[in-house]
């Protein structure tokens, strides 16, 4: 199954890294973007906003990879 939120994720991490969206890598973590924690609470109401999932803290890390957000999105979003 494809991970259907993960494109609107990428634009929004692939802009928050100043990077273009053909250096995101699934397989990389925000971590690996040089991103901090303040970009993961831009990132949580980024989430909120355009999928209307509320995203309790602790559920997402820096450590995860951005294929893993994308699926937890899916998940909670019953995509």
């Amino acid at each position: 199954m494809p991970v259907t939120a993960y494109p609107g994720l990428v634009a929004f991490i692939a802009e928050k890294a100043e990077i273009p969206i053909e250096e995101i890598d699934p397989e990389r973590t925000l971590e690996d973007l040089s991103l901090d924690s303040l970009t993961l609470i831009e990132i949580a109401l980024f989430i909120q906003r355009e999928y209307g999932i509320e995203v309790p803290e602790g559920d997402l890390v820096l450590s995860q990879k951005l294929a893993e957000w994308a699926a937890y999105l899916d998940e909670r979003s019953g995509r």
